[in-house]
């Protein structure tokens, strides 16, 4: 039997979809503002499709998105509102062992070749957001992150709190090898590796683009993974903008999706689960095929 952590898929796509704010550059921030009870509802909807682990929906939750709107005073609140709905949906749920993962983005925006913050603006607004979630977290995850600077400087950021962190880079499109930035994703991961991480993923980036990256990560002999999205193209996204503007892909269906992963375990993956447009139907699908086939879903990092 091999055991394979299993986290949720897509939060903000899926919390915009159901409460209808397309095309809000202030994307899931804005239902947890307008609609609290979606977030907690949609966590505990992951959580009973078999996700072992959810990710705080505080993605873009940050000073510097929040300041285009003049909302950087509610950046606190708003932080420990996405706390509270996961924290909610986990105790709803106790029987099922769930874990919560604290999501620290990039702090501008997605996909994004080059950030204009400062190493020390990137370390502190992080250490900020690692204070609101540390106390009810139980590890970090570093997420979407398109260049190193971005990634090493998360990590910084996180150090004091003394807990694991998961690093999860975004590649380019039609090049697994490289980050959005053009960086190598192989010195990425070494750079990172340095820092003692936990684990190492791939996130929003497309299902071919990530089989050129296990190759890579295996290298590093540390828990790895991918949460695959579904868009034809990021490319046309500029910051500001919001990701449910994206055309989505047709051709990936609910079996389709679990049919890769299940290709991605068998090339040694132990960590999976989704990313923007993959719902809890399909993590449901993933989670009932890896339990007909004797896989043994877990939380623990120690365990894969």
């Amino acid at each position: 039997m091999k055991n394979v952590i299993l986290f949720d898929g897509g939060m903000g796509q899926e919390l915009v979809h159901r409460n209808n704010s397309t095309n809000d550059p202030l994307w899931s921030a804005r239902v947890l503002m307008d609609n609290y009870s979606l977030v907690e509802d949609l966590h505990k909807e992951y959580i009973a499709s078999g996700s072992k682990i959810i990710v705080t929906n505080s993605y873009s939750v940050t000073p510097q998105r929040l300041k285009r709107f003049n909302l950087e005073k509610d950046f606190e609140k708003l932080q420990k509102l996405s706390v509270k709905a996961a924290k909610n949906a986990v105790q709803a749920n106790q029987n099922r062992h769930v874990k919560i993962a604290g999501c620290i983005p990039p702090l501008e925006g997605s996909y994004l070749k080059h950030t204009s913050l400062s190493e020390l603006e990137i370390k502190n607004t992080v250490e900020e957001i690692g204070k609101f979630q540390q106390n009810d977290v139980d590890f970090f995850i570093c997420e979407t992150m398109s260049s190193i600077k971005e990634a090493t400087n998360s990590v910084e950021g996180l150090k004091k709190f003394n807990k694991n962190i998961i690093v999860s880079f975004c590649v380019m499109e039609g090049n697994g090898h490289k980050l959005i930035s053009g960086e190598s994703l192989r010195e990425a991961c070494q750079e990172v590796v340095k820092k003692n991480i936990h684990g190492l993923t791939i996130s929003c980036s497309q299902i071919e683009d990530i089989y050129l990256s296990i190759p890579i990560l295996k290298t590093f002999n540390l828990p790895f993974g991918a949460f695959p999205n579904k868009f034809k193209s990021v490319s046309p996204l500029k910051l500001g903008m919001s990701v449910d503007t994206l055309s989505k892909r047709e051709d990936i269906n609910i079996s389709v999706f679990t049919n890769h992963v299940k290709k991605w375990i068998e090339m040694g993956m132990t960590i999976v689960g989704g990313c923007c447009e993959i719902s809890p139907k399909y993590i449901l699908n993933l989670y009932e095929n890896l339990i007909d086939n004797n896989y043994k879903i877990t939380n623990s990092f120690k365990e894969v």
